[in-house]
């Protein structure tokens, strides 16, 4: 029996050290092992089943995937005496776990020297151009918004290219990738940076108001355009309207004159024909309309024995 209790209690020491010795990487991490702070032996970048002593040697596991930056917005002074607000986001990776394990031990202490590399480039590098070259990424022709920052705010770093600016963005993102993964590199912390973009860039509030400003003003400025077009139309169609008018009247001037012209012709031919027939009889109906115009509705005709008229009277007896 007490031999069974002795086996048993040999297998679970054996059982603990097999436990304690015996460790699994995952295919997404690599591990150095550790005896007294100090690294002992190569990375273990393979994933599988391994062994180290038990209770003095500890393993330490590190991503192999690409990890995240996130850094904290912060106002960087341009070339052009500018100031803007910029928040840059980056990815990296572990690439030799002992050197990062030497020089910063976890993420935790990663994160911090890349504060540190990282926002120092971006500082640096946004600081060495102007605001124009800053916030545009290419040198298509400005739209009402970016001509709101005039050619004084470009400074120094304004190029003309036919008529347009020349935007640096992406070569600048480009540019400080290029020096984080040389700076790293020569820090030897086994930390290679794979990207790094610019996540937001934003006006401060004093060159954010002057922008609103002047994209008001050109507003105005385009309305009042807009206005000033307007009105030169409407007096070019009033002038239309009214020279439109004036002939129209005119023609309707001259056909009501020539359809006049011909009923006083066709008038005088009827009173001609008229006047063939009977000239007595024509002689008293103008004579009767003569008396008629000149008396009016209520007046009295006095007449002489000797005037035409009561002769054309007396002789319709």
């Amino acid at each position: 029996m007490n031999r069974v209790a002795l086996g048993l209690v040999l297998a679970v020491v054996l059982l603990v050290i097999l436990s304690a010795a015996a460790f699994v990487v995952p295919e997404w991490e690599q591990a150095i092992v550790v005896q007294l702070g100090e690294p002992v032996g190569q990375p273990i970048l393979e994933p599988g089943l391994h062994f180290k002593v038990p209770f003095i040697q500890t393993v330490h596991l590190f991503e192999k995937r690409v990890l995240e930056w996130d850094g904290d917005p912060e106002v960087v002074p341009t070339k052009d005496s500018k100031f803007i607000y910029v928040d840059t986001f980056a990815r990296w990776k572990i690439v030799a776990p002992l050197e990062f394990y030497k020089g910063v031990v976890n993420e935790a202490g990663a994160q911090a020297r890349l504060d540190d590399v990282l926002d120092g480039l971006v500082r640096d590098t946004l600081s060495a151009h102007s605001l124009l070259e800053i916030v545009r990424s290419s040198d298509r022709p400005m739209e009402l918004g970016e001509e709101a920052l005039t050619s004084e705010e470009a400074g120094a770093g304004e190029r003309a290219s036919g008529g347009s600016l020349s935007g640096l963005r992406d070569e600048l993102t480009e540019q400080i990738t290029a020096a984080a993964k040389a700076k790293l590199k020569e820090l030897d912390l086994g930390i290679e940076v794979v990207d790094l973009q610019i996540k937001r860039l934003d006006y401060t509030d004093k060159v954010l108001q002057k922008v609103y400003d002047r994209m008001v003003s050109q507003q105005l400025r385009i309305a009042e355009k807009y206005r000033a077009l307007g009105q030169g139309k409407k007096a070019e169609i009033a002038g239309q309207l009214t020279e439109e008018s004036k002939r129209i009247q005119s023609e309707a001037y001259r056909k009501a004159q020539e359809i006049m012209g011909q009923g006083d012709a066709e008038a005088a031919r009827i009173y001609a024909e008229a006047y063939r027939r009977d000239p007595k009889f024509y002689r008293l109906v103008e004579t009767l309309k003569t008396y008629e115009s000149s008396m009016g509705n209520n007046g009295v005709l006095l007449l002489s024995t000797d005037s035409e008229l009561y002769r054309e009277l007396k002789s319709l007896r």
